[in-house]
């Protein structure tokens, strides 16, 4: 039976008009879980301290650390999917943040390398309403063109027809957001390269939205997302999920008029590195510090991560 997820009240800081580079934060509805504790760590994640559990309300609210050093291969945690030219991702102790590895990607000459999905529905038992994530990525070596750019991490991914490829997301069918960077809107290159969103939801397919926010080249950056689907009831969804990206610590892109989804199985399903380059040259991409709030939004999130 599909749940109801009844429009939100609207006040100052859950509006509706979709703008970007504000500092306003929400912390909106929890997720629904049907997973305890236990089961997160045998699966090799970590919970924050403060997480609880309340069978009766079914929600739950927790912290995952995916710790690199604790997996053999990038498999045991990704889902590592649609790998093409001749690098597989791979664990890497060339350079490292929090950890001793890094999970390293390299372009070969193909235009994608691989999707590494960290799937909520195997790690945590069910795709969720809201989701905090945050990663450290390293670009090395990029050279790119005029209005070249990389996608490097999904954020999120719900895979069906809808969600990539040109297809149309009607809210049962898959949605995506695919953030990275290009060389474009005045572009400090090659030393850095300005982020980009681009997202299919059920108002647009392949919604590319340029930001004036910089990711260096060469150099750590810290990225953090905050995803909420959008309300629904009956089929019906309205337009008030959110997506807020940080670049570096700084608001880079807010929208909280979005409209992902219309049935409870077409949620948040998955988040992770992904490598897709369009334009020319290449470069390779280290990630560190994959770390992920469930049912939170980021000043919680990051409270229970430090």
């Amino acid at each position: 039976m599909e749940r109801q997820h009844p429009a939100r009240d609207r006040t100052d800081e859950t509006r509706n008009d979709g703008f970007r580079g504000s500092n306003g934060e929400v912390l909106g509805r929890r997720s629904y879980l049907g997973l305890a504790g236990g089961a997160l760590a045998a699966l090799g994640v970590g919970t924050g301290a403060g997480a609880t559990s309340s069978a009766a309300a079914e929600t739950d609210s927790r912290v995952i650390d995916v710790d690199y050093d604790e997996y053999g291969a990038p498999d045991e945690v990704y889902d590592v999917n649609d790998v093409r030219g001749s690098h597989t991702p791979e664990f890497s102790a060339d350079r490292a943040t929090g950890n001793e590895r890094s999970l390293r990607t390299e372009f070969t000459g193909d235009s994608k390398i691989a999707n590494c999905e960290y799937r909520l529905p195997d790690h945590v038992g069910d795709q969720q309403d809201e989701l905090y994530t945050r990663f450290t990525v390293y670009p090395e070596g990029f050279d790119l063109g005029t209005d070249d750019t990389v996608r490097m991490f999904w954020a999120p991914l719900t895979n069906g027809g809808g969600s990539s490829g040109g297809g149309a997301a009607d809210g049962r069918n898959g949605w995506s957001n695919a953030i990275g960077f290009a060389n474009r809107n005045g572009s400090p290159a090659p030393e850095g390269y300005k982020f980009f969103s681009y997202c299919y939801h059920m108002d647009g397919s392949g919604d590319f939205q340029m930001t004036d926010a910089v990711v260096e080249m060469d150099a750590w950056n810290e990225i953090e997302c905050y995803v909420e689907t959008n309300s629904y009831d009956g089929g019906t969804a309205e337009a008030d999920g959110t997506m807020r990206y940080w670049v570096n610590g700084e608001l880079a892109f807010e929208d909280t008029s979005m409209r992902f989804t219309a049935s409870d199985d077409n949620r948040i399903e998955a988040v992770g590195p992904l490598g897709y380059i369009v334009g020319s040259g290449g470069g390779a991409l280290y990630y560190g510090e994959h770390q992920l709030g469930l049912g939170m939004g980021r000043e919680e999130a990051r409270a229970r991560l430090e």
